[in-house]
């Protein structure tokens, strides 16, 4: 018996692949420079000299991120030459840790303006490397998932990523916003930004867990909707408009959820002044769960 029957094997097929790994170690390092040019600070010594575990789970937040679009850009179009692989995965790493930054610029002055997250990951503010690493992630589920639905050359490709990046983080910051005046209408008044700067856990996981299951809400709709290329600025519309009812959806089967498996728990009480980070991980876990799960059906 050959001692390849029972193995796929491919000399071309596998040289790309070794190309593919080689890009990869390639992003991946320049993620950990970059992060640190971001913050205007030295990687190496808030990791090592510091032990920052704020910048340590941000860090690995980007990294995780970019690594589910690399996962849409292998997975979307498989390559099968040198030069489509090396266009696919470097270039859409490099625009990954481009995006990357982007979001974490708009989500530092317009989603939360009244506290620098970045400043609060150099502090050692545990609560905010949670909150900087749940945002990317949650923008790279809605990227990779774009990357997945399209189904056009390199360029047009990159094309419909920048106008989803853009509409998923124009619906991104509508959650974000109905969510802090949400928390000081019931809070009387209190700013959210100011319970991320006391370093509430709870808090934060309680907010993550929403904006990552918000994410795979928008992500669902591209499992819905078919990608024609007729006008992409119409289909992009429709696609924002079924992502918005996606969302409402995750949102309602969560405060269902949530009454019953909570049920004669104040919530707000036990996540806001007792820091409860149990149950502010549940929450968040339950509407991420339920954004996966939808997302997961509509496939």
């Amino acid at each position: 018996m050959d001692q390849f029957e029972l193995i796929y094997w491919d000399p071309n097929y596998n040289e790309i692949l070794l190309l593919n790994l080689a890009i990869i170690i390639g992003v991946f390092t320049s993620i950990r420079l970059f992060s640190g040019t971001l913050a205007h600070t030295n990687a190496t010594d808030e990791l090592t000299r510091k032990d920052n575990p704020a910048f340590g789970i941000s860090l690995s937040g980007m990294v995780f991120a970019v690594t589910i679009i690399l996962l849409g850009a292998i997975f979307s179009e498989p390559a099968y030459n040198m030069m489509d692989s090396v266009m696919a995965v470097g270039l859409y790493g490099i625009i990954g840790i481009v995006l990357m930054a982007i979001t974490r610029i708009v989500f530092d002055k317009i989603y939360l303006p009244n506290i620098s997250i970045r400043d609060e990951i150099l502090k050692g503010n545990v609560t905010a490397g949670i909150i900087d690493a749940s945002h990317v992630i949650a923008t790279a589920v809605v990227i990779r998932a774009i990357m997945m639905w399209i189904t056009v050359n390199t360029m047009e490709a990159v094309q419909a990523v920048l106008i989803g990046f853009i509409l998923s983080q124009v619906l991104l910051s509508v959650t974000t916003v109905l969510r802090v005046k949400m928390f000081s209408r019931q809070n009387g008044g209190k700013s959210i930004q100011d319970a991320f700067r006391e370093g509430n856990i709870a808090l934060a996981l309680q907010f993550s867990g929403y904006r990552l299951g918000a994410a795979f809400a928008i992500a669902a709709a591209s499992n819905i909707m078919v990608y024609e290329i007729n006008d992409i600025y119409v289909l992009f519309m429709a696609w924002a408009g079924v992502s918005i009812l996606m969302m409402l959806g995750v949102g309602v089967l969560s405060w269902l959820a949530q009454r019953i498996i909570l049920a004669g728990i104040d919530v707000n009480d036990e996540v806001v002044r007792q820091k409860n980070i149990a149950i502010g991980i549940i929450q968040g876990v339950i509407y991420l769960s339920l954004g996966v799960l939808i997302a997961g059906l509509m496939e």
